[in-house]
């Protein structure tokens, strides 16, 4: 949804009256107009006019991001049997995705840096389990990639993402998005259509093994090509999980199903190639 967005540092901006102020999330600036208590400005080919007295109460310890939609700002937030929201920790950083008060992405550094740091090498058709906010899949067309099949069992994630300005990519041409679950969807996908898999769980739990399992990494092995290539990220935090080390674990599995591990990095993940 192409709707002004603003996280704390924009909130402040406006109420500071700036000249400038960027209406989705730093990526780009717009001219502001005040006229009394409103603020006048035009993002995405529309024109806004909203109450300066109006806007969230934040302070120096908000992350909330905020929509304007139909006339009134919107917590990105959505609670159902979990609570979601996107939060930003640093002005012009991407929004990170929480869960149930967990971080999907680090809060220690922008998203968006640590994705292109994660996505190498990448090229062809690629497959992607965990689609979260998109950010993978679109350094991965960044990096070349002809065709991403990304998949995704949360529509919550999906319905904040479609709000995020840096998720715009993901809703690319080039991205085929599929909500399902990804061991349900993959069954189906026929031997070797893939040159690459990205494979983007969250952290190891009781709740997320089956991400992290031996039938999963077999399937991938069977879906990629000859020679294909999959990134598997592990999460640092919590570097232990009933005794095992998560990275040497993912390391034996993929190496049990055929995979060749090129590159093992804490923090980052697995690099492996299909024999």
């Amino acid at each position: 949804m192409e709707v002004p967005v603003v996280s704390r540092w924009q909130i402040e901006d406006l109420k500071n009256r700036s000249r400038e102020v960027s209406f989705d999330l730093e990526l780009t600036k717009s001219r502001v107009e005040y006229v009394g208590g409103f603020a006048k400005f035009e993002y995405r080919g529309v024109w806004y006019e909203v109450a300066l007295d109006e806007l969230p109460d934040v302070d120096e310890e908000s992350c909330e991001v905020y929509a304007y939609v139909e006339g009134t700002w919107r917590e990105l937030s959505i609670a159902e049997s979990r609570f979601y929201k996107l939060c930003v920790f640093k002005r012009g950083w991407a929004p990170t995705l929480m869960i149930d008060g967990i971080t999907m992405h680090s809060v220690l550094e922008d998203p968006m840096v640590i994705t292109a740091r994660k996505i190498r090498r990448v090229g062809g058709r690629v497959f992607e389990c965990c689609t979260g906010l998109g950010y993978t899949a679109i350094e991965a067309l960044r990096r070349g990639a002809r065709q991403v099949v990304t998949v995704e069992v949360d529509p919550n994630v999906l319905t904040l993402a479609m709000y995020n300005p840096f998720s715009r990519g993901l809703w690319s041409p080039a991205v085929d998005i599929v909500v399902e679950d990804c061991l349900v969807f993959i069954a189906a996908v026929r031997d070797s259509s893939f040159d690459y898999v990205i494979h983007d769980p969250p952290r190891l739990s009781h709740a997320t093994q089956k991400l992290y399992s031996e039938g999963l990494y077999r399937e991938f092995y069977r879906i990629l090509k000859r020679g294909g290539g999959l990134f598997h990220y592990v999460s640092q935090t919590g570097v232990k999980y009933r005794g095992l080390n998560p990275l040497r674990g993912v390391v034996e599995r993929l190496s049990k199903v055929g995979f060749v591990v090129e590159g093992a990095e804490s923090g980052i993940g697995v690099y492996a190639k299909r024999r």
